[in-house]
């Protein structure tokens, strides 16, 4: 609920992904996407975690951590997944969600 206006952008981003994928296929190039959810960054910075947190009644770890896994994502893991993709000499088109398990991320 009201994600509208960040989902859009983002399900198009992964439209066109898709798209190229296909467009250039036969020219061998590969086009995959990754899809992270609650990594710290300058748009999801201290503040803005401090707030949702509250709002949902949690600590900032448990906010952090709260996916199927209960455990925190960080950028790290979101790079080790564009490498995966970048070492698979066989997969395109393909989005790989990076999220701990965050099954409401999904809906948008």
């Amino acid at each position: 609920k009201n994600f509208g206006a960040y989902g859009m952008p983002k399900a198009t981003t992964f439209f066109l992904m898709r798209q190229l994928a296909l467009e250039l296929g036969d020219a061998g190039i590969r086009v995959n996407g990754v899809n992270a959810d609650r990594i710290k960054s300058g748009l999801l910075d201290d503040d803005f975690i401090a707030q949702r947190a509250k709002a949902r009644g949690v600590s900032e770890d448990q906010y952090m951590a709260g996916n199927l896994l209960k455990k925190e994502v960080r950028a790290d893991h979101v790079a080790d997944a564009f490498v995966a993709l970048a070492l698979s000499e066989r997969t395109t088109g393909h989005v790989m969600t990076v999220d701990g398990g965050n099954i409401e991320a999904a809906l948008r």
